[in-house]
């Protein structure tokens, strides 16, 4: 079998880390987001390391993450992404930050196969100290991971609202 690689993408509230959770239940690789733990470590230590304080130094740390993640892909297998640097991407063109040239030779270069984005889902939207954005800002935000992805290629398929189960046989009708 073929390493493939998935991306489940969205803006926040849209329940990507409950479907990551799912799919890593069903027995798949998931490798999850990093930056709800970047923000707590930022915030508990008092480090400025925020994407509303300091967009750069932020998305640096989430980024080496992320290539980290896709260098551990297990070979041979499927193995889902719960966001990738094309996110970070997003929130770049999203604040007219222009990405490091390295960034765009990462991007050319480490590709997925399939690119699921989860929409907001008005229902499940709620603020806390990690996730500040209101559901206007992540409309916005969805807005700019279409144009990120697009932007370099990718067709993105829409996952509908649904129960969990129904989500999860969405997605693996793709497979």
């Amino acid at each position: 079998m073929k390493t493939k690689r998935i991306v489940l993408t969205g803006a926040p509230a849209t329940g990507k880390t409950t479907l990551s959770q799912a799919l890593e239940g069903a027995g798949y690789t998931v490798f999850h987001e990093q930056a709800r733990e970047i923000i707590q470590r930022s915030l508990q230590s008092g480090s400025n390391i925020l994407p509303w304080e300091d967009l750069m130094g932020f998305t640096k740390e989430v980024w080496t993450l992320r290539m980290q993640q896709y260098e551990q892909a297990l070979l041979g297998s499927i193995n889902f992404y719960d966001r990738t640097v094309m996110d970070s991407y997003a929130y770049l063109i999203k604040d007219k930050v222009p990405a490091y040239k390295q960034w765009e030779q990462d991007m050319d270069e480490k590709r997925f196969d399939l690119v699921f984005l989860l929409p907001v889902w008005p229902e499940i939207h709620a603020q806390d100290t990690e996730r500040m954005e209101t559901l206007e800002d992540c409309y916005e935000v969805e807005k700019f991971m279409r144009m990120a992805y697009e932007q370099k290629g990718y067709t993105l398929i829409d996952v509908p609202f649904g129960t969990i189960e129904e989500r999860l046989a969405f997605i693996e009708r793709y497979l």
